[in-house]
C-alpha cells in the first residue's frame, strides 16, 4: 500500500487529512500493522488514484496471512 501512497505522490499528511485519519493511523494501516476497514480503504485507494478491487484483493490477502482483523471484520 505505501507503493500506492508513493505513485500517487501526494504527501502522507494530505492524505490522511482527506480521510480524516491521524498521520500514525495512516503510518501504521500502510506499515501493514492494521488493516483498514473496507470504505477507508475504497476511500484511500481513489485519494491516491488506485483500483479499490485491487486494494480489497491485497486486504484480504494480507488478513488471511497475517489474522489481522479490520474492523468490521
Amino acid at each position: 500500500m505505501e507503493r500506492v501512497l508513493l505513485l500517487a505522490q501526494l504527501p502522507p499528511e494530505e492524505v490522511s487529512a482527506r480521510l480524516g485519519v491521524s498521520p500514525r493511523g495512516l503510518a501504521r494501516f500502510l506499515e501493514g500493522a492494521e488493516l483498514p476497514d473496507r470504505p477507508l480503504l475504497e476511500q484511500f485507494a481513489r485519494t491516491c488514484g488506485a483500483d479499490p478491487t485491487v486494494l480489497l484483493m491485497v486486504r484480504e490477502d494480507q488478513r488471511r496471512r497475517t489474522g489481522i482483523q479490520a474492523p468490521g471484520d
